[in-house]
């Protein structure tokens, strides 16, 4: 039987970086070079050795995978990859962001290298990345990427 309701079987998103759905996706893992945090579009170092935040002038090599559970008791900031750890960066597949501004189903996604938010008017263009649902600035927006 294949799955028809996602939500029947999936929690909604609750953050950024978190899988939209249980289609195939592609993830490789990389070494971090600076912070990253869950859900953010990250580049490739000088070297190629490892991973940094999308800067501007960057190519976007994917988005950053969500992975531990949050400490809401100490309210740790934990949402994040930590220098020297290894990150897991969705290259293909649909996953949650933060949106930068009023988003509509079915257009280019763009990323801001400053806010790490994702619209239509963010400086940097990811490419084969599609919006997958509707959202205002700074609500989870679903995003599809496709990238080799």
């Amino acid at each position: 039987m294949s799955i028809t309701s996602y939500p029947q079987y999936m929690e909604p998103a609750g953050k950024a970086g978190q899988l939209a759905n249980f289609q195939n996706y592609v993830a490789d893992s990389y070494a971090v070079q600076e912070a990253v945090p869950y859900g953010a579009a990250v580049q490739l170092n000088a070297t190629g050795t490892a991973i940094t935040p999308i800067k501007t002038g960057g190519t976007v090599i994917g988005i950053a995978l969500a992975q531990h559970i949050h400490d809401y008791v100490e309210k740790k900031d934990d949402q994040k990859y930590e220098v020297a750890s290894s990150a897991a960066i969705v290259k293909r597949g649909r996953i949650f962001v933060v949106a930068g501004g009023d988003i509509i189903n079915g257009q280019a996604v763009k990323v801001d290298p400053t806010t790490q938010k994702f619209s239509t008017s963010g400086t940097i263009t990811i490419a084969g990345a599609v919006f997958k649902s509707n959202a205002t600035a700074n609500q989870l927006v679903e995003i599809e990427i496709n990238l080799p």
